[in-house]
């Protein structure tokens, strides 16, 4: 068994038509947009594709007791989200950054 990461990039198609004064520069005016409306947005756009870059590839002993990746407190295997897990777990040293029930 193995584990792999990968990073999506998600690529749509929308068209937008700016109106401003003409001491206004368009690409600022653009980068305000996509800042404030683009997080907001509801309407569907049409999908043009989905990038994906693999960002990791490890394998699985499958020996999950002695493995890093395996939480004793939840006693499940935390490699898809090992960092977000971790940082909420009440049993995380938050000066060491260890966990207690591994020690």
């Amino acid at each position: 068994m193995k584990i792999a990461r990968y990073e999506l990039k998600v690529v749509y198609k929308k068209e937008l038509i700016l109106m401003m004064e003409d001491d206004v520069d368009s690409e600022d005016l653009l980068k305000i947009f996509l800042e404030t409306q683009l997080k907001e947005e509801k309407e569907p756009s049409e999908l043009l594709g989905i990038i994906a870059e693999k960002v990791s590839e490890e394998g699985c002993t499958e020996q999950c007791e002695s493995c890093q990746k395996y939480c004793p407190a939840s006693e499940e295997c935390m490699a898809t989200d090992e960092n977000v897990r971790c940082t909420k777990c009440e049993y995380l040293c938050e000066t060491c950054g260890i966990c207690e029930l591994k020690e």
